[in-house]
C-alpha cells in the first residue's frame, strides 16, 4: 500500500494526536499514586461496614468480575494496544475495531446469558452458596460493565491517550469509593454494592467515549480493501498467548480462595468468613503488587529501547539493581506496616480480624515475591520469550492447588496461605531459572534480594534489619541501587524528540 492510498490530516486536523511519553508517565504515575490510597480508604471502610462473611462475599464477586473477563473474550480486546498503530498508519483501524468489537459483544453476550440460565451453578462457583438470586444476577451485569470499560480503556490506551486512559481509571476509583461507602452507611447490602461497582465503571467510560466519538473522524481512511482473514491470522497467535497468561495468573490469583471456599471444613457462612479475613490481611500487603505493577509498566519500553539498541548487558544490570532496590524497598516497608498492624487492626478494623493480622506476615512476603516476579518478567518478554512466564505461573498453581488440597483440611486458613507462600517461591524460583536461561546471570545478589523477604517471618525488626545489613552493609550492592534510582529518574525526564 502506497502512502497515497491513505487520506490525509494536516497537523491541526489529525485525530488523536499522541500524549509525550514524559507526560504520560508522570499522570500515570500520579493518578495510581492517589487511586492505590482511594482504593486503601475504601478497603478498611468496607471492612469496618461488612462483617467478614460478606466482606469474603465481596472478595469473591470483585475478583470474579474483573478476572473472568479478559478469560472469557478469550484475549482478544487485549491485542489492541499491540496492533492499533499499525492498522491506524494503513487506514484500516475502523474495518478492525469494528471486527474486534462484534466479537466481544458476542463473547460478552454468551457469558451474561450464561449467568441468566444458570444462576445455581455460577452462585455455588463464586460464592459457594449465594444468599440471593438477585446478587448473582448483579454478577452478570457487573461483567457486561467490564467488557464495555476494557474495551474503551484499551482503545484509547492504545491511541497513546494516556491522560484519557488515567483519568478513566480515576474517575473510577473516586465513584465507587464515594457512591459503594454511601451505600454502605445507609444500610444498603452486597447487591447493591456491586451495583455501585458498575454504576462507577460505566461513569468511568464516559471521558475515553468522548475522546474516540470526537477524533474518530479525524483517522486516515485507505482506499484498499480490508483483509479480515489475514487480520485474523496475525492478531490470534498473540491473543491465545496473551489469553493463556491472563488464564494462568488469575486461576493462580483466585484458587487459594476458591479452595478455601469449596474445600475448607465448615459451613458456607465459616467459609465466607475465612475468606473475608483473609482479605483484610492483605489489604495493605496487596498495595505492593499494584507499586510493582506500576514500575513493571514503566520500566518496559525503556528496557525494551535499550533492548533493540543492542544493549542488553546494561537491561541486565540495570533490572538487577531495580530488582535489589525494590526487594529492599518493599521488605523495609512492610516491616514498618508490620510494626503498626496491631494498632491499625485494633483501632480501623475494630479488632474484627484477628486471623488476618496473624497471617499478615507470610502474606507480606509472598506479595513482595509477587512483585519481585511482576518486574523481573519483564526481562522475558522484552526477549520475546514471555511463554515462559507463562510456564513458571503453571508450574506455581499446580504447586498451590496440591499443596492446598493437603493443608487446607489440616490447617485451615492457614494451611492456605502456607501453600500460597511456598507457590510462590517456586513460581519466582522458576522465573530466575527462565531468566538465566537467556542470559540473565544467576549470582549472589539475585539470591539476597529474594530471600530478604522471607526474613519477615522472623519479626518486622529482623526484617528490617536484614535489610539494612544488605544494602548499608554492602557498599557494592548500596551503588547498584543508587544506579538503579538514578536510570528510573532519568528515563523519566523528557528528552528531545521524545514525543510518542
Amino acid at each position: 500500500m502506497h502512502v497515497s492510498d491513505v487520506s490525509q490530516k494536516t497537523d491541526s486536523e489529525s485525530s488523536f494526536v499522541a500524549d509525550s511519553l514524559a507526560i504520560g508517565m508522570a499522570v500515570m504515575l500520579a493518578m495510581t499514586v492517589i487511586q492505590r490510597g482511594l482504593g486503601f480508604f475504601r478497603g478498611i471502610w468496607f471492612c469496618r461496614l461488612l462483617d467478614d462473611a460478606v466482606v469474603g462475599q465481596w472478595s469473591m464477586a470483585y475478583d470474579f468480575i474483573t478476572m473472568i473477563t479478559p478469560v472469557m473474550l478469550l484475549g482478544i480486546p487485549g491485542t489492541l494496544p499491540r496492533y492499533v498503530e499499525h492498522y491506524r498508519v494503513q487506514g484500516h483501524l475502523t474495518p478492525l475495531v469494528r471486527r474486534m468489537l462484534w466479537v466481544t459483544i458476542g463473547l460478552g453476550t454468551i457469558f451474561f446469558v450464561g449467568i441468566m440460565l444458570f444462576p445455581d451453578f455460577f452462585g455455588w462457583l463464586v460464592f459457594l452458596q449465594p444468599q440471593s438470586m438477585a446478587l448473582v444476577y448483579s454478577i452478570g451485569a457487573g461483567v457486561v460493565a467490564i467488557v464495555i470499560f476494557n474495551f474503551v480503556y484499551q482503545m484509547v490506551s492504545a491511541l497513546r491517550q494516556v491522560r484519557v486512559a488515567s483519568i478513566m481509571q480515576f474517575v473510577q476509583s473516586v465513584s465507587f469509593t464515594v457512591i459503594g461507602i454511601a451505600w454502605l452507611t445507609f444500610g444498603g447490602g452486597l447487591t447493591g454494592l456491586v451495583y455501585a461497582f458498575i454504576a462507577a465503571t460505566l461513569i468511568a467510560t464516559v471521558p475515553g467515549l468522548h475522546t474516540l466519538v470526537r477524533g474518530w473522524a479525524g483517522l486516515p481512511v485507505s482506499q484498499d480493501s480490508f483483509d479480515a482473514l489475514s487480520m485474523w491470522r496475525r492478531l490470534m497467535p498473540y491473543a491465545a498467548a496473551l489469553w493463556a497468561m491472563n488464564l494462568l495468573s488469575n486461576v493462580f490469583a483466585l484458587s487459594d480462595r476458591y479452595m478455601i471456599l469449596h474445600m475448607m471444613p465448615g459451613d458456607d457462612t465459616a467459609t465466607q468468613a475465612a475468606v473475608g479475613q483473609y482479605h483484610s490481611g492483605r489489604i495493605i500487603p496487596m498495595l505492593l503488587i499494584s507499586l510493582a505493577t506500576m514500575i513493571s509498566g514503566v520500566l518496559m519500553p525503556y528496557l525494551a529501547a535499550d533492548w533493540e539498541a543492542g544493549r542488553k548487558e546494561k537491561v541486565r544490570e540495570n533490572l538487577r539493581r531495580i530488582l535489589f532496590a525494590a526487594s529492599g524497598f518493599f521488605t523495609a516497608g512492610a516491616a514498618v506496616a508490620m510494626v503498626m498492624s496491631p494498632w491499625f487492626f485494633e483501632v480501623i478494623l475494630e479488632n474484627r480480624y484477628a486471623a488476618g493480622l496473624q497471617l499478615m506476615p507470610m502474606t507480606f512476603v509472598f506479595c513482595i515475591w509477587v512483585s519481585l516476579a511482576t518486574i523481573g518478567q519483564d526481562y522475558l518478554w522484552v526477549a520475546e520469550k514471555g511463554k515462559w512466564v507463562t510456564v513458571a505461573i503453571g508450574v506455581a498453581l499446580i504447586v498451590n492447588v496440591a499443596l492446598n488440597y493437603v493443608l487446607l483440611p489440616m490447617l485451615g486458613l492457614e494451611g492456605a496461605v502456607v501453600a500460597t507462600l511456598v507457590a510462590n517461591g517456586v513460581m519466582l524460583g522458576s522465573l530466575w531459572l527462565a531468566m538465566s536461561r537467556f542470559g540473565f546471570r544467576l549470582d549472589l545478589t539475585l539470591l539476597i534480594l529474594s530471600v530478604l523477604p522471607a526474613t519477615l517471618l522472623a519479626g518486622p525488626w529482623i526484617g528490617l534489619a536484614c535489610v539494612v545489613i544488605a544494602c548499608v552493609g554492602n557498599v557494592e550492592i548500596r551503588g547498584w541501587c543508587d544506579e538503579g534510582a538514578t536510570y528510573l529518574i532519568q528515563r523519566l525526564r523528557p528528552q528531545p524528540g521524545s514525543a510518542a
